[in-house]
């Protein structure tokens, strides 16, 4: 069986600051931390940047499947559906989200939406497509603008909670100066904030953690500098709550992700679900060399990177020979 592990191109030129860049620039090194751990499933590897390459290198490679980590194509997010289209049309099996769930999930607004219309909780909230626009005099401050597209953290700091309009403009002003991009303006939930990591297969599983990163927010929220300098400071505790699992699993279908997934969820005092961030093929790695929060939460849990990779693989190739399958598991 042959492997090929697909990652994303990563240049500075590519990326509209530095924040971006910093997301993705070690892409090529946590390929190759994954690669090793299949190479020790007996399985043959080979890593590809996702460059004007790629379809060459993946016709010559000849891959069984492909462990899709392509976060963007030169900088862009919404366009990592294209490489899910080239692999579709390669006939190659491949992990994560296919088209429509990658695309979904790079609109933060279109998943409000979808889970709204599906009964599932989501905070008050509005989107605007400049920093001036006029903000609903419905909603109740304090309120927390994002970044629509992107997700890990981006562009959230010590300033994202905003107490009133003067804050606010300040806060979407730069945003907008920076990354423009729309911004998805929430109602804040004060509380505590658990993420959840999705293991698809025969049975879908839900594993939850709070996560406690302190620091330089007054609530416990992850900033782009808690996730990417300082993650060692970031403490995790399991967690549950009743209906929390089944309100996960029925996001995993509805955004139409597949294989794996990790899902944010607000929790005020009254022990209200908000759900706030859903992530399809969210950054993934052995947790000991990559800190990939996904493979943290299933490690407290005890299931270890190599368990893991043999369930993906094994849910990737469902449909493919008995054989491939029984040498994954063994």
């Amino acid at each position: 069986m042959k492997i090929a592990i697909i990652y994303t191109d990563v240049k500075r030129k590519y990326f509209e600051n530095k924040e971006d860049y910093v997301t993705e620039e070690n892409a090529d090194l946590y390929a190759n931390d994954i690669a090793r751990y299949v190479s020790k499933l007996k399985i043959s590897v080979e890593t590809f940047p996702c460059d004007d390459n790629i379809a060459f290198n993946l016709k010559k490679y000849k891959p069984d499947m492909a462990i899709n980590l392509v976060d963007s194509i030169r900088g862009k997010s919404w366009l990592g559906s294209s490489i899910i289209g080239l692999l579709e049309i390669l006939n190659i099996p491949y992990t994560g989200a296919g088209a429509l769930g990658w695309s979904i999930g790079t609109n933060k607004f279109v998943m409000y939406k979808l889970m709204e219309t599906n009964g599932i909780p989501v905070p008050d909230h509005q989107l605007v497509t400049n920093y001036y626009e006029m903000i609903n005099p419905l909603l109740r401050y304090p309120l927390f603008p994002k970044l629509n597209i992107e997700h890990s953290s981006i562009g959230i700091d010590e300033n994202s909670i905003c107490e009133n309009e003067k804050e606010l403009r300040a806060k979407l002003k730069d945003l907008f100066k920076k990354h423009k991009q729309d911004v998805l303006i929430d109602e804040f939930i004060a509380g505590i904030e658990v993420t959840s990591a999705v293991l698809d297969g025969v049975n879908t599983k839900v594993y939850t953690v709070q996560r406690k990163t302190m620091g330089d927010t007054k609530e416990d929220v992850m900033t782009f500098d808690k996730k990417w300098k300082n993650w060692e400071n970031i403490k995790y505790q399991k967690f549950d709550a009743p209906n929390l699992k089944d309100y996960v699993k029925k996001i995993f279908d509805v955004l139409k992700m597949s294989d794996y997934a990790r899902i944010d969820t607000r929790i005020d005092a009254s022990g209200r679900f908000y759900f706030i961030d859903p992530n399809c093929n969210p950054f993934f790695g052995p947790a000991k060399e990559t800190h990939a929060t996904y493979s943290i939460i299933l490690d407290m849990y005890g299931i270890g990177f190599t368990e893991t990779l043999k369930r993906i693989i094994s849910n990737t190739m469902n449909d493919k020979p008995t054989q491939l399958i029984e040498n994954i598991v063994k």
